[in-house]
């Protein structure tokens, strides 16, 4: 036997810098390939935003109000009204809230005890004061970003949650039809139109808006997700989209509060009723929210000594009454209003104190309601809207199926209790933002940016049923055509009543660009 001296094992190499493998790189280039097709889409659509916005410049902004910079200075100013002090011609009224006395107001102000404040929800001017203070701005940010930023963050998560849907819509609909899907989620009316005037008007609804799908979104995978825990944390998430919209646009607390409670009621459900999961549910689904709206009715005790005003009882403007006489005349208004068609570039416009010499003469019209602003409604220059309208008739025919033995394949009851959640939520959605609005005395444009995103999303689902639910070929290639049809010409009506907006803004801002569409464009025959 000869002894083998084994030499003892070289000690390891020192660590050398990092280095990524062959196959995370693969991945990675995979999901960019994937994405590319939507990064394209979002920067395609974001691009036509700032378009609208400067009129077609692409550096001019107009600046039209500036309420949430206040009140962000004022936050940082350590108190809750706004740094401007009234004028000693305000103070010394008697009465500041007659409408005789307005050539002293500052309008669309709320005045009180002595100081200027805001009635708009305060979420925005929040966001604003801390992102201020973190990097040190001193300069005035307009409401024009503040409204920019919620438009495109709607796109964003409008965009998610369109997808998100088709993904477990049965039968899944076919690309094209989510591509279309979601450019008229992007560019349907009144986005654009809004876009062509972006004062703190146009801000709160815009943000409401935003924060509500953004919410829903979050919710959708809340209901979905089969891991309780994971759902716990998008139920969460989500309670915090809802409760920031209800703090953007306070007509949306009574609708916020329906939908987290609905929401929370329809996860216990999927959890097949376990009473040990109804507490933490509702804690997590519920909870941020409710937080959220306290904060803002104690934000109301502190300014103006009432939980529940907002200041719209102080508020420097021409006084708005609620009554059930002026829910036909918003009906036909928000609905049906016609906008006014020429054959002049860009074709469709909304014109001031139009809206009741468009109205059929049978209509009943309080004298006290106000029509002075521009409306053209949903019905009208959302072609795509009509789905939704038709969605009722679906939802029946589906019920009367469902009354028949063997029509319908059995289904688990997670996948019917997240199918009601979808179609609960959105008619919360919409119902619930539309319903303050129809009370109103007066009816403007931008109001329809309340319930719009509601029906297009609902609009969708129904479109895609149509489109699956023909069982000849024939049938569905006409569904689809139609379905394509009405999806373009809603995105092309949408983007051509961009071009006028409240006040004409390209003839303004840009009337060398505007003269040369028109001449280029138009269709009208020589003079």
């Amino acid at each position: 036997m000869v002894d083998v001296e084994v030499a003892p094992p070289a000690p390891p190499a020192p660590p050398g810098p990092h280095r990524i493998g062959p196959e995370p790189l693969r991945q990675f280039a995979r999901a960019v390939r994937r994405s590319a097709p939507l990064i394209c889409f979002l920067l395609a659509v974001t691009a036509f935003y700032v378009f609208i916005v400067s009129a077609g410049t692409w550096t001019h902004w107009r600046t039209w109000t500036v309420f949430y910079d206040a009140q962000a200075e004022g936050f940082r100013h350590g108190h809750l009204y706004l740094t401007e002090v009234p004028s000693a011609a305000l103070k010394a009224l008697r009465d500041p809230y007659d409408p005789t006395k307005m050539q002293v107001w500052r309008w669309d102000h709320v005045y009180y005890a002595g100081h200027f404040y805001i009635y708009w929800g305060l979420v925005p001017a929040v966001f604003l004061a801390a992102f201020k203070t973190i990097f040190r701005i001193h300069t005035v940010i307009g409401d024009d970003v503040i409204v920019f930023i919620f438009v495109v963050s709607r796109l964003l998560a409008g965009t998610l949650f369109i997808r998100a849907l088709a993904a477990r819509f049965e039968p899944r609909p076919r690309g094209w039809a989510v591509w279309l899907a979601m450019a008229v989620f992007a560019i349907a009316h009144p986005t654009p139109y809004l876009l062509a005037r972006c004062g703190i008007y146009e801000g709160a609804i815009v943000g409401g808006a935003c924060f509500t799908v953004t919410g829903l979104y979050l919710a959708f995978r809340g209901i979905v997700d089969a891991e309780p825990r994971a759902a716990d944390r998008w139920l969460a998430a989500a309670s915090v989209g809802f409760g920031l919209a209800a703090g953007t646009r306070v007509s949306l607390f009574p609708m916020v509060t329906a939908l987290v409670c609905f929401t929370a009621f329809v996860r216990w459900r999927i959890e097949v009723g376990d009473r040990d999961r109804l507490w933490r549910i509702g804690l997590w689904a519920c909870g941020p929210a409710a937080v959220l709206e306290f904060g803002h009715l104690l934000m109301n005790r502190l300014r103006f000594g009432a939980w529940t005003e907002f200041g719209a009882s102080y508020q420097l403007g021409l006084p708005i009454k609620v009554g059930l006489r002026f829910v036909i005349p918003n009906v036909f208004a928000y609905f049906f209003c016609p906008p006014i068609h020429t054959c002049k570039f860009p074709f469709l416009f909304g014109h001031w104190d139009t809206t009741r010499g468009l109205a059929p003469s049978w209509l009943p019209w309080p004298v006290d309601y106000q029509s002075t602003e521009p409306v053209a409604g949903l019905l009208t220059m959302t072609a795509f809207a009509w789905l939704a309208v038709g969605g009722l008739g679906l939802a029946a025919t589906r019920l009367r199926a469902r009354g028949r033995a063997g029509v319908e394949a059995p289904r688990s009851a997670a996948v019917v209790w997240a199918d009601r959640w979808i179609w609960g939520a959105l008619v919360l959605y919409v119902v619930g933002s539309a319903a303050p609005l129809l009370l109103l005395s007066a009816s403007t444009m931008r109001y329809e940016a309340d319930f719009a995103s509601g029906i297009l999303l609902i609009a969708t689902l129904v479109g895609w049923r149509l489109v699956v639910a023909p069982a000849y070929r024939a049938g569905r290639t006409t569904a689809a055509t139609l379905f394509g049809l009405i999806a373009v010409g809603t995105v092309l009506a949408g983007a051509l009543f961009g071009f006028t907006g409240y006040f004409e803004h390209f003839k303004r801002d840009n009337p060398t660009l505007l003269h040369r569409l028109e001449k280029a464009l138009s269709l009208c025959g020589p003079p």
